[in-house]
């Protein structure tokens, strides 16, 4: 067979592609080093904004998991570690971080005190919804925080999904839930006036995946912060407290989570911190009492949650009851004179179920939620009034007036809340809840002698009264970028109504429920690649058949729908992290409340004068300010935390100029607050000095009229101490 010739490519083309290759070979490596250094700047470029980028919150107050920023609600939230650099450790520290978010402080845990947003509150029945884990808490919601998560508060009405106790807003409490790893924390913390405060909590698995639990407890020892001048006691509000909350939670599969809860307080606190107004203006923790007094509270609770989850839908399900009680003796007159006591003891056993349906999670145009309540109230009241000197002025010798009432409350609720989302950036929110209770009452008044020659006789009632209400709730939301969004909402909110219990002249007469439309716009925002988190609400609130508590004598009183007002105003929350460890936050709100319409009477509170306790005329309150509102609250902070693991905080709070009195003659000025930490940080073990009060600034909690004066209990004074922490 003949070789075929051998083929070569020509001199030129092996040329070329050699010279190609060459090429190739000398660029390929700057371009490789290029695409590499490229892909290094875009990684860095990612870790320092996420470095600098304010994380989301994921909130669950309106009964699903959402982002905060995403909700078209005025609404507050803070973090477990937000908790702890404030040094939030009860309701009233909380107060001061959220715009619009007031309480009347009566004693170290203000068990019949009242919190207001937006400037609106109640007397009997509460107009703010306090939640632990679910949990209503009809009594007791000043309490001590610990082992919590996180915090929310809702202004404004809540009534679509939480019912008749949010006509004015929510704070919802969410603990620390065990999961599959086994971690906890402990601390001590020792601070002025013998305060010491102990907590601890530990968490993890039983069987991995499985089973889980989690147990935490708190204990506060304290001489508090008043002297008796009376009798050289410097411990007269001593305060002896413990809390304890248990947790179980179990996961048969992925599909089911269920947990059962219990929960534990008793608190022991003195009840001697009033004084005569101006005296507390010049001495604001000096008392003069011949009866010091107590403040026991117990409460326990215990609470079963099952949420089954699955492709199409979500079912939970909340069994709770809580018991709590809680008994005051007080020196009514707040004198060094043995004039008037009162012993008052009130108990509420309240048993709830909730059962609600909800779309199931993810980015489907249409989200729903749907529900039923169930809730069975007791509440038991006692009040033991001790004329030690009865009436000079009528001739009466000293007596005990006794004042026992039980109210009987069971109600159900219908609710639902539907969001459809147009174009990806339309959302369309309805909500409606139908809700009905009934109560029953029973008022059993007396003497421990027979003073019917002076026209005191025994009493005896029973009444009973049926409440419907329907609680609608409209919003609109637009995405305008994906850190961009407008809304607005307009909700009705309701307060039941009840039964007079306070005074044996009015027991068992009834006052109606009261209502309100709340009108709301915003704007959340996030700027500056989530460097900068900016929020705006401006509200209108239309207030009708107000109850309002009128003044019958120093120690009578009726509730009545006596008014109509209007509140108006705003709140603003800024958070910023302009460099790495620096974070800055603020907050502003403002309210202006005042009577439309409101015609009352005048009582003589004189007891030495023979017209004691007769009507003196009437006025008109019309144009004046609701009772108790601070015109504006605020709130600044800087925090800097560095790499070494040392940081600072400083922050001031601010509270407007608020009334004491419907005629708005006594007021207390604005006040501000300057609290201050510093510490070192390590993986396991903190560190930290702090103070709050820190200029000792003197104001008042709370004042009233004695019959032509009038007593005022002052705010904490400058304490200051150290925390030692210690987790794994």
């Amino acid at each position: 067979m003949k070789k075929g010739k051998k083929r070569f490519l020509p001199a030129g083309v092996v040329t070329a592609i050699f010279a190609v290759v060459l090429i190739s070979i000398f660029f390929s490596a700057p371009f490789a080093a290029a695409q590499e250094k490229l892909k290094q700047d875009t990684a860095k470029k990612e870790e320092n904004r996420k470095e600098y980028e304010i994380g989301t919150m994921t909130v669950t107050a309106e009964k699903r998991e959402e982002d905060i920023q995403d909700i078209p609600v005025s609404i507050s939230a803070l973090s477990d570690i937000e908790i702890e650099d404030a040094g939030i450790v009860d309701i009233e520290d909380l107060i001061y971080q959220i715009p619009n978010l007031h309480m009347v402080k009566t004693g170290s845990h203000n068990p019949y005190g009242s919190l207001f947003i937006r400037g609106l509150s109640t007397v009997i029945n509460s107009t703010v919804g306090f939640y632990v884990d679910d949990v209503y808490y009809s009594g007791g919601s000043d309490t001590e925080l610990f082992d919590v998560e996180r915090i929310e508060v809702l202004r404004g009405p809540q009534g679509t999904l939480y019912g008749r106790n949010a006509e004015a807003g929510v704070i919802n409490i969410v603990s620390k839930k065990p999961g599959n790893q086994w971690e906890g924390k402990a601390s001590v913390s020792y601070g002025n006036f013998n305060t010491q405060n102990y907590n601890a909590g530990i968490g993890g698995p039983l069987f991995q995946n499985k089973l889980f639990f989690r147990v935490s407890g708190k204990y506060l020892r304290s001489n508090g912060y008043f002297d008796n001048k009376f009798n050289g006691n410097d411990e007269c509000d001593d305060r002896d407290n413990f809390n304890n909350r248990t947790l179980l939670r179990w996961t048969p599969t992925d599909a089911w989570d269920i947990t059962l809860s219990t929960e534990f307080q008793k608190y022991r606190d003195g009840n001697a911190c009033f004084a005569p107004l101006e005296d507390v203006r010049h001495n604001p923790h000096d008392v003069n009492l011949d009866l010091e007094g107590s403040d026991d509270q117990d409460a326990n609770g215990q609470a079963l949650r099952v949420a089954y989850e699955n492709e199409w839908f979500t079912l939970t399900s909340i069994t709770s009851l809580r018991d709590w009680e809680s008994e005051m003796n007080i020196d009514i007159d707040f004198s060094p004179i043995d004039y008037m006591r009162l012993k008052f003891f009130n108990a509420s056993d309240t048993f709830g179920q909730e059962i609600r349906l909800a779309s199931a999670k993810g980015s489907a145009p249409l989200q729903w939620l749907a529900g039923i309540y169930f809730f069975d109230e007791k509440i038991d009241a006692k009040n033991t009034y001790d004329y030690r000197q009865g009436y000079p002025a009528w001739g009466l010798p000293p007596f005990q007036d006794y004042q026992d009432s039980v109210t009987d409350t069971q109600g159900y609720a219908f609710f639902g809340q539907t969001t459809y989302t147009l174009f990806e950036k339309l959302d369309l929110t309805a909500g409606l809840r139908y809700d009905h209770e009934t109560k029953d009452f029973e008022f059993d008044g007396h003497f421990d002698q027979d003073l019917s020659m002076f026209g005191m006789l025994p009493k005896t009632v029973k009444a009973d009264e049926d409440y419907d209400s329907w609680l609608p709730k409209f919003a609109v939301d637009y995405s305008l970028t994906p850190h961009l969004m407008p809304y607005a909402s307009v909700a009705r909110g309701y307060t039941a109504g009840g039964f007079n219990t306070a005074s044996p002249a009015v027991a068992g007469t009834s006052y109606d429920p009261e209502y309100s439309w709340n009108y709301e716009v915003g704007i959340k925002s996030a700027w500056l690649d989530r460097r900068l988190i900016f929020n705006l609400t401006a509200f209108y609130i239309d207030w009708q058949d107000q109850q309002v508590l009128q003044q019958l004598g120093p120690t009578q009183f009726a509730v009545k729908n006596a008014a109509e007002s209007t509140s108006k105003g705003f709140e603003v929350e800024l958070k910023a992290r302009p460099a790495t460890g620096l974070d800055f936050s603020a907050g502003f709100g403002y309210t202006n409340v005042e009577f439309d319409d409101y015609k009352d009477s005048i009582f003589d509170l004189d007891p030495t004068s023979p017209t004691y306790g007769q009507k003196i005329g009437d006025v008109d309150y019309s144009g004046k300010q609701n009772m108790f509102v601070p015109e504006y609250t605020y709130n600044l902070a800087a925090l800097y935390r560095h790499m070494s693991g040392f940081l600072g905080r400083i922050e001031l709070l601010g509270i407007g100029d608020s009334y004491y009195d419907l005629a708005n003659t006594v007021k207390e000025d604005a006040y501000e607050l300057v609290n201050a930490r510093i510490g070192y940080e390590r993986e396991h073990f903190e560190i930290y000095l702090w103070a709050k009060n820190l200029l000792d600034e003197g104001y008042a909690t709370r004042a009233f009229d004695m019959g032509g004066y009038y007593v005022g209990r002052a705010g904490d004074p400058q304490t200051f101490g150290i925390t030692l922490t210690g987790r794994f």
